[in-house]
């Protein structure tokens, strides 16, 4: 958000127009926003498969058994680097992307909510005193008397297994432990595999490679946790 759209949403506040409704748009907009940057992402990979694959194939044309092992051994490394280095960073990007903006729709949630009940009810409510997930969450729950019930809401298991899977990207290189169930299922399905995994005392660790379905599976999900909250928030 620049600060001429924080400038006309101040300026909204002070004529007695609610800002959360307008936050919560701002919030869906931006999830949609991330799934045209993930179309284009699936759309430039496979151009670049494409394209190599083409290349490749063209290059080996007229070659003999011997010569086209040789040239698929120094020229092959290219098609596979789409996949084990291109795809594979794009994928964690995305997941960073998805988890920030989900903590900063928090945040935004919690200072907006506050801020109409301190213009429109004349309440007093403490600011809240970081943006962490579960200190947003604590904070809608407790200073701001939400009854989100999260403890029986799916969406939000799966955003801690985002958060999970996320903090394994930026913190570990991709190193896991956890004892998660939400984590153990997305890996029992095959959106997320570990290697070198060990299994011990309920928990599994290891190296975590996140699959592009994984995407398109936990969006859907974000997305509906946030379209519940909007009649709670107004």
């Amino acid at each position: 958000m620049d600060e001429n759209d924080k400038s006309d949403k101040i300026k909204k506040l002070r004529k007695g127009v609610k800002l959360s409704p307008m936050i919560h748009r701002s919030i869906m907009n931006g999830f949609d926003q991330i799934i045209d940057f993930i179309d284009f992402v699936k759309s430039a990979l496979k151009r670049e498969k494409d394209t190599t694959s083409m290349r490749l194939e063209e290059g080996s044309r007229g070659l003999n058994e011997e010569e086209l092992e040789s040239y698929y051994d120094f020229y092959g490394e290219d098609y596979l680097k789409i996949d084990e280095v291109f795809s594979k960073a794009a994928i964690e990007l995305i997941i960073i992307k998805i988890y920030s903006h989900i903590e900063v729709g928090m945040c935004d949630l919690c200072d907006v909510i506050r801020q109409d009940r301190q213009k429109h009810d004349n309440e007093t409510i403490e600011p809240r005193d970081s943006g962490y997930l579960d200190s947003t969450k604590k904070y809608l729950i407790k200073n701001l008397g939400l009854n989100l019930e999260l403890d029986k809401n799916k969406e939000w298991a799966e955003i801690l297994g985002l958060k999970d899977l996320r903090n394994a990207i930026t913190h570990n290189d991709g190193w896991l432990s956890t004892k998660n169930g939400t984590i153990k299922k997305l890996i029992e399905n095959g959106l997320v595999e570990v290697a070198q995994k060990v299994e011990s005392c309920n928990q599994i660790s290891g190296k975590i490679s996140v699959q592009f379905e994984y995407i398109d599976y936990i969006l859907p999900k974000v997305r509906k946790f946030f379209q519940d909250l909007k009649p709670i928030i107004k």
